[in-house]
């Protein structure tokens, strides 16, 4: 483990948190018809569970800003540093878009006797993140949608973390700038709308690291004042618990550290391996009785997925991404 990840072991456990609370909005609003979703208080509960996405964003954040500073990093390290990222992000997110086509081979020629084409253009979009700008391509799986959003993250934040890391002045204007953009481009989801939870976590690592000053403090009155006018208060909350448990979880909090290792990989499959069990599951007695006992097993399921995938896709990957180093200046 490195240093910075015995620095910030609590993190994986954040992740864990954000991939199983994703993962279980998921599940429980599998079918509108199902006995979960006319639990009022269950249903009420789930949508929190969506909010795991905005704490991903804010970990995203606070991380990616963290990792920058510890290496030393300047914008000549720029593509460097992208590339670092790109064979971070892409070797499971690849793997997940050929598992998804393979899976709706062998259920379309052995369970339902239909043909399926391989949509080759889609596959292409999606791979590029396009299907926004190709909108005849739709998203393989919805959720490749907020890896579009992350990617714009990584592109952003290493150009703008030298200019925020030299003065206080500079990092007021630079993220209020941030949070403004996304107030004039709202109606389009990248990550300008997602500017609170970004500049949240990027703020959260300079208390973290510098501890509360002035400067830090404005910048989450301008996150506030943001998501109060434009955002719901499950956005709010979920922003305030990510940044509460980034600040303030104990370094050594190890029950998800884990499940946080592989939760990449469990948020990318958890709706082909969970969501394909429950599928063929939900026309039971099992699930007409014990639906929720089925929920659960979809979880493990996609535990077992993601494990699988992050020893043998993952972190593959991540022995090439990790040597990469920026260059001291």
């Amino acid at each position: 483990m490195s240093a910075l990840n015995r620095d910030l072991g609590h993190i994986e456990s954040i992740r864990a948190f954000a991939a199983i609370s994703v993962a279980l909005f998921h599940f429980i609003n599998f079918s509108s018809e199902e006995v979960f979703v006319e639990n009022e208080t269950v249903k009420s509960l789930s949508v929190y569970g969506a909010q795991g996405v905005g704490i991903f964003y804010t970990i995203s954040g606070f991380i990616i800003a963290y990792s920058l500073f510890v290496s030393n990093y300047t914008i000549k390290n720029y593509f460097r540093y992208l590339g670092k990222r790109l064979i971070r992000l892409y070797p499971p997110y690849i793997a997940t878009i050929i598992a998804i086509n393979l899976v709706t081979i062998i259920l379309c020629t052995f369970i339902w006797y239909t043909e399926f084409d391989i949509n080759v253009k889609q596959i292409v979009v999606n791979v590029f993140f396009l299907s926004d700008v190709f909108p005849a391509f739709d998203w393989i799986n919805p959720i490749f949608a907020t890896l579009k959003v992350e990617l714009q993250f990584y592109l952003m934040i290493g150009l703008i973390f030298p200019i925020i890391i030299k003065n206080s002045y500079l990092l007021i204007l630079t993220l209020a700038t941030f949070l403004l953009l996304g107030i004039f481009t709202k109606d389009i989801d990248t990550v300008f709308i997602n500017a609170p939870y970004f500049c949240t976590g990027i703020v959260a690592f300079f208390i973290y690291k510098f501890g509360w000053k002035w400067e830090y403090i404005i910048v989450l009155i301008l996150i506030i004042s943001m998501m109060y006018v434009y955002f719901q208060w499950e956005n709010m909350i979920a922003t305030a618990l990510a940044f509460s448990l980034i600040m303030w979880l104990p370094t050594n909090f190890k029950p998800l550290r884990l499940t946080g290792r592989i939760s990449y990989s469990f948020y990318l499959i958890h709706g082909l391996i969970g969501g394909w069990f429950l599928y063929f599951t939900s026309d039971t007695i099992v699930w007409k009785n014990y639906s929720w006992l089925l929920i659960l097993f979809a979880l493990l399921l996609s535990w077992i997925g993601a494990f699988l995938m992050f020893h043998f896709i993952e972190k593959p990957s991540l022995k090439i991404s990790n040597p990469i180093k920026y260059r001291i200046h």
